[in-house]
């Protein structure tokens, strides 16, 4: 597989680099660096967001474009990094299926194997995890640069490396990153100590309003566009609320119900062994054992939290 992704690389000119709509950090940290590692080998190579990054991320850089429905975006090849299913590229199916070859390079353990050769570690951390072997793989020297955009992307996905999806492996190779000589002290407090004074109080509300079920094995907040309207930011402002409902001593899962433009978006966590990717299937969602996600179109919040209410108690009455 390696010597498939190597050489699918290597015979490319022209390459866009992708990552699953709604981009966090781990995805922007890992095409940033892709970038930059490609660069390295002469390519022309660039990144395509589905939308200007969120405010607490905007400090990892500005070296991309925003999606362009009028655009064309022909390549050699398109390299989709952090993305399991590719309904989670949105309209930018439009760069995958306009290259000569496609790429995926992922960690979720729900990945479809949507393109032409995928390259997908369910036990890694985070993507950049996988491009760092890549890049040591490939002989491409990690500078301060990758460094930085490797760790910042490893540190968003462990949060700040306290998740079980650290490895011995995971600390290894944050610590290489560090020798390169990056500020990750820095790094950690963007990433994870800001934010804005309308963010906080936001997240002060939604945590005034925390629901429990199921003897608090089940905890769950919401958030509405009314709510963010009320504080001025936007639902990409909020990031991880769903952290809010984690921290609840005796949660085993911890849901997030946020609404924008039509949509509701649902983050699921699990604190224990419960594996939160098969009830976010159940959405036409995915992703990790300890984290996933979905998105779920023509109903309201009270709606979803029912039908998440009673996904969950399956699962907790097992």
């Amino acid at each position: 597989m390696m010597n498939d992704v190597k050489e699918l690389i290597l015979k490319a000119e022209k390459v866009w680099i992708i990552a699953h709509e709604d981009e966090d950090a781990d995805s922007v940290g890992s095409c940033f660096a892709m970038r930059l590692a490609l660069l390295r080998l002469g390519k022309d190579a660039k990144c395509c967001f589905s939308a200007p990054l969120e405010n607490h991320i905007a400090f990892m850089g500005d070296e991309y474009e925003v999606f362009c429905e009028n655009a064309e975006y022909p390549s050699d090849l398109c390299i989709c990094l952090d993305c399991g299913d590719i309904k989670r590229l949105g309209k930018r199916i439009k760069i995958l299926e306009s290259a000569k070859n496609t790429l995926s390079i992922d960690h979720h353990e729900t990945n479809t194997r949507f393109a032409d050769v995928n390259f997908v570690d369910a036990k890694a951390s985070a993507t950049a995890e996988i491009l760092y072997g890549l890049f040591l793989e490939m002989g491409i020297e990690i500078d301060g640069g990758i460094a930085k955009n490797l760790y910042a992307a490893m540190s968003a996905d462990t949060g700040s490396f306290k998740y079980s999806n650290v490895t011995d492996k995971t600390m290894h190779i944050a610590a290489e990153l560090i020798s390169k000589g990056i500020n990750h002290a820095e790094i950690a407090r963007l990433l994870h100590d800001t934010d804005t004074i309308d963010v906080i109080k936001c997240k002060a509300e939604i945590m005034q309003n925390i629901e429990e079920y199921f003897g608090g094995k089940l905890t769950l907040v919401t958030a509405t566009d009314a709510l963010f309207e009320k504080y001025g930011i936007t639902e990409r402002d909020s990031g991880d609320i769903v952290n809010i409902a984690r921290t609840v001593s005796g949660c085993e899962i911890a849901v997030s119900c946020r609404e924008t433009d039509g949509k509701i978006k649902i983050s699921f966590r699990s604190n224990g062994e419960i594996s939160v990717s098969q009830i976010a299937q159940k959405f036409g969602g995915g992703g990790h054992v300890k984290a996933a996600g979905a998105k779920v179109t023509g109903k309201t919040i009270e709606q979803v939290k029912a039908e998440i209410i009673e996904a969950v108690s399956g699962v907790l009455n097992d």
